[in-house]
């Protein structure tokens, strides 16, 4: 993959807001006429599959602080105490869950994000662990993962984690530079990071993987690159995430401070992308796609040559349940052919599964054309190609007729050296992979219908 390659010119003409695709429909489209009782509907259908495992994404939204780039739904408390309530809301919404399964309870994935899980002690993770393993079983190759702050995290901690099954972890870094950290209000010393990634190593986490994000106040290539070559040389992870900052200040108003400070956008803001990732090429790690880089012995690396990668909500993953359950505030659940999104305000969360019923806020049931489009979406996303012929055995439709309109529109990536279409398929180019977004969104039928202010970050 040669980065150098892509011009200013292409960031020009590609660089506008589109979706991530950890869905489709995207959440934008879900609805608040989806309710509860559809909810219960889906489980219904999915505890059918009682031989099949689940995915289950918890939700821990709470943050000692707010860093200024953040996009996540979160509840900021400097101070302890709301935890116990939530965990008490929890657990409830974990007994409704199960009963609504019935005997499917084993889990091939578990994920906990936030906000910051390890906000919580070493005692109150072991208490919302146990609150999960209550009512569901682990299968023996189940991933079980989860997202820190080293900033709140303890050696107490990854001991705990550790020792009640947890085997992948990462780390949030976004950047080693001090006047960037200072600028996003995320102090973090490279020293912090790296004493919890070698304990995390020594007491036998499997994966490892660090979090960085460009487009931030007042990093350049040449910093950047600098970052990266400490995460590689002082962390080697096993897998890293280098997201792009999301500029939404009309969805996070307090964005907006950010907006005094040098932001790099366009060209200039792939440039510092682009010097971190040949870091990570010259090092060894596999372009995964998007934003993700593993090492050649990574499950991710593997996945990519066999095939088999998989991409939901909690992002590439290599071991797909046919259901992803989402417990906790604002999470987002896949269930049966819905999507299925949790209450976002916490006392209002935390009283309607008190009360017995689930916090449901929207959804949307998916329709025959969803799950076409979706499925083309996620094949292009994973696996950078679409052959025609598999879209005939799944879907019983013809791509060339179907999607005659969508193959038009990709004819400038096919001139602009992106991708290939030929009677085989569609197969994305090494230089394509940068804007897999931008080739995905033709086949997104709602966006044509979108009017008024953006609601996408910018897909560059």
């Amino acid at each position: 993959m040669d980065f150098s390659a892509i011009t200013p010119e292409l960031i020009a003409k590609y660089d506008r807001p589109g979706p991530r695709y950890t869905s489709y429909p995207t959440a934008p489209q879900f609805s608040t006429s989806f309710t509860a009782q559809d909810y219960r509907k889906a489980l219904s259908l999915a505890a059918q599959r009682e031989n099949e495992p689940l995915s289950l994404y918890v939700h821990v939204p709470f943050c000692e602080a707010r860093c200024t780039y953040c996009g996540c739904n979160i509840v900021i408390s400097p101070h302890r105490g709301p935890e116990e309530a939530y965990l008490d809301a929890v657990t409830a919404e974990l007994e409704l869950l199960a009963q609504a399964l019935g005997k499917r309870r084993a889990l091939s994935q578990m994920h906990w994000g936030g906000g910051t899980p390890t906000y919580l002690t070493p005692s109150q993770c072991a208490r919302l662990f146990e609150a999960v393993a209550q009512r569901f079983t682990f299968l023996p190759s189940a991933e079980v993962a989860l997202e820190v702050d080293p900033c709140v995290t303890t050696f107490e901690h990854l001991r705990v984690l550790r020792s009640l099954g947890f085997n992948r972890i990462s780390m949030g870094l976004q950047d080693t530079n001090p006047q960037v950290q200072q600028a996003v209000r995320r102090i973090q010393s490279l020293e912090l990071t790296k004493a919890m990634v070698d304990k995390a190593r020594e007491l036998g986490f499997s994966s490892v993987n660090i979090d960085l994000m460009y487009g931030l106040p007042y990093q350049t290539p040449e910093s950047f690159a600098i970052t990266a070559q400490q995460v590689v040389e002082e962390l080697s992870p096993d897998r890293v995430a280098i997201f792009s900052y999301a500029h939404v200040p009309w969805i996070k108003p307090h964005q907006k401070a950010l907006e005094a400070m040098p932001l790099p956008r366009g060209f200039a803001k792939f440039a510092i992308f682009a010097a971190a990732a040949q870091v990570f090429l010259q090092a060894g790690y596999r372009f995964i796609g998007m934003d993700h880089f593993a090492k050649p012995n990574d499950e991710l690396s593997r996945a990519l040559d066999s095939g088999t990668l998989h991409r939901n909500f909690m992002g590439y993953t290599v071991l797909p349940a046919s259901d992803l359950i989402g417990v906790g505030l604002t999470s987002i659940g896949d269930v049966a052919g819905a999507y299925v999104q949790n209450e976002k305000i916490l006392a209002r969360y935390q009283r309607t599964v008190k009360g017995g019923e689930f916090a449901v806020e929207r959804g949307i049931w998916r329709s025959a054309e969803d799950e076409l489009r979706g499925a083309v979406i996620r094949k292009l996303i994973c696996t950078f190609s679409l052959p025609f012929s598999w879209v005939r055995e799944r879907f019983s439709v013809d791509p060339e007729v179907t999607f005659a309109r969508e193959l038009s529109e990709l004819s400038p990536f096919v001139e602009d050296g992106l991708l290939q279409i030929s009677s085989w398929g569609i197969t994305v180019l090494p230089q394509g992979r940068v804007f897999i977004r931008n080739i995905c969104m033709p086949f997104d039928t709602y966006l044509r219908r979108e009017t008024g202010k953006p609601i996408y970050s910018r897909t560059v």
